[in-house]
């Protein structure tokens, strides 16, 4: 993750992410990740004891390029259903989620779900003029071979109303990866709990760069169609804040809307320490960051 926050950034700083199986990512010419100069990365690790001592050996490797040579700004959406029950037994628990948020103008380039040892399938729907479309369906899941699906072309998010998928999950006997069917299981980092999660690489077209590779800032005059453009941009950011995290749609984001994954970065939001982002305190922060 990234200790600051990037405008747009799908999870509000997720960056990148490893899972048993994933191989390394590599964008088309183009296309890429932002990494603010001056930015600190945050590693969220998910260790199962073993009983035994272990050392841990992560490496990251980044390849930069230069921001000339960059159309696109590849950000990371999710997915997600934390509140779901799996009854003991249940061989073919079915879970739902959605994408709240899809950007104008962005192309979707490729799927990664993510479930745990009782994930079973995995499909994708995208909803356009009241017909539904199956974009990815992965009918035997397996944790220890997980995969980022890429598509063949970049599907255009802007002729899709809105993302869906559907999971399930098998918590019998006839698992022979399940710890233990006669258990309830719920959301949690543990392997022996699970997650219902996509991960969604979406490309955002960017404008061209300046010569000097630098924002142009000082030269921008507070007329009032610069001021307006500013405003537009702020209310922006507010909008699609709280459009991918305000669940329950009461204008504030509680800590616990958000997912257990990004919510140490909510603390970026939450000026007065209360576990709470209101709209207020999100645009002080937009303000700050837009120029």
């Amino acid at each position: 993750f990234l200790a600051g926050d990037i405008q747009g950034g799908g999870l509000q700083g997720y960056y990148t992410g490893a899972v048993p199986g994933e191989t390394t990512s590599v964008f088309e010419e183009g296309f890429g990740k932002l990494l603010p100069a001056g930015e600190t990365l945050i590693f969220q690790m998910h260790y199962t004891a073993n009983g035994s001592v272990q050392e841990d050996t992560t490496k990251v490797g980044i390849v930069f390029g230069k921001r000339e040579d960059v159309t696109h700004e590849v950000v990371t959406l999710i997915g997600i259903d934390q509140e779901f029950e799996i009854p003991p037994y249940a061989a073919n628990h079915e879970v739902n989620g959605k994408v709240r948020w899809l950007p104008k103008g962005g192309l979707l380039l490729g799927v990664a779900p993510h479930m745990h040892v009782r994930g079973k399938t995995f499909e994708l729907f995208a909803d356009r003029d009241g017909e539904t479309e199956t974009l990815l369906h992965v009918p035997n899941y397996d944790f220890n071979w997980q995969h980022s699906y890429v598509f063949s072309e970049p599907l255009d998010l802007d002729t899709i109303d809105s993302l869906r998928f559907k999971v399930t999950f098998d918590n019998s006997a006839g698992n022979p990866f399940n710890p233990d069917p006669s258990q309830w299981v719920n959301w949690g980092d543990q392997t022996w709990e699970e997650m219902a999660v996509t991960f969604l690489e979406v490309a955002e077209p960017l404008e061209p760069a300046t010569p000097t590779d630098t924002p142009v800032v000082a030269s921008i005059s507070l007329s009032p169609e610069n001021t307006a453009a500013r405003e537009a941009k702020i209310q922006k950011f507010v909008d699609d804040f709280f459009a991918q995290l305000d669940a329950n749609g009461d204008g504030v984001v509680a800590r616990g809307e958000v997912p257990i994954a990004v919510r140490g970065s909510l603390s970026r939001f939450d000026q007065d320490g209360d576990d709470l982002a209101t709209r207020d305190e999100v645009r002080e922060l937009a303000e700050r960051k837009i120029p």
